[in-house]
């Protein structure tokens, strides 16, 4: 066999026209470079991505709220595919590509839109090649930011009324937060006397910030917070 590129082979792979024994050999063979990997990962393409990567495989992924790993490559790709896999709008900004040493060092910078937000992420990855494929990935991520530019609109609102945490208050707060683009706030507002002790200690728990309390005249309470990751 006399494999002409990364992606040939990974179709002939699937197609089973190539032994899964010679599998991962042939995918080093057909140039499985950081080159390549930026191109599959450019497309979306996270089948030929899982494809790139050695079996037993193991990633870091530093990230705002802190450090994750994984092992195998599926678990690998899965987590990358939960980054970029549901974006609406996903374009290579800008890419460099290097060696250190027996190291492949890629960063990349993609524009996206989610949810209707455009932001923009930068990643710094180094690769470890092997016999049988990508064996290993470093990752700094930025996380995903407003893009410059871009105005920000109106603070969204959560009006939780009279609810309070055992009325599931905290459930709902996870989810509006997660509604917001990293960097940006969420003004929560609270009647229940109970709420307004607990809700920032909630939010403080899960990694935000908050940012001001207005107390209202009617006993209210509106607790702005900033999404941290």
């Amino acid at each position: 066999m006399r494999p002409s590129g990364l992606l040939e082979v990974i179709e002939m792979i699937e197609q089973r026209r190539v032994p899964m024994a010679e599998a991962d050999v042939a995918l080093v063979a057909a140039g499985a470079t950081s080159h390549k990997f930026l191109e599959l990962l450019a497309a979306r393409d996270f089948e030929r991505l899982v494809a790139s990567l050695a079996s037993d495989a193991h990633a870091r992924f530093l990230l705002p709220h802190g450090l994750e790993e994984y092992d195998g490559r599926d678990a690998i790709v899965g987590r990358i595919r939960s980054w970029f896999g549901s974006a609406s709008v996903f374009d290579l900004a800008a890419s460099t590509e290097d060696e250190v040493g027996m190291r492949h060092r890629i960063s990349w910078r993609f524009n996206v839109v989610r949810d209707g937000s455009r932001q923009v992420i930068e990643q710094l990855v180094y690769l470890d090649f092997g016999p049988r494929g990508i064996e290993r990935i470093d990752l700094l991520c930025s996380g995903f930011l407003a893009e410059p530019g871009v105005a920000a609109g109106p603070t969204p609102v959560f009006d939780a009324g009279d609810m309070g945490c055992a009325d599931g208050l905290a459930q709902e707060f996870r989810r509006q937060i997660a509604k917001v683009s990293v960097g940006e706030s969420l003004e929560v507002v609270v009647s229940d006397p109970a709420a307004k002790e607990d809700l920032p200690s909630l939010a403080r728990l899960l990694g935000q910030r908050i940012t001001s309390t207005q107390a209202h005249d009617d006993g209210r309470l509106t607790i702005t917070v900033e999404r941290q990751k």
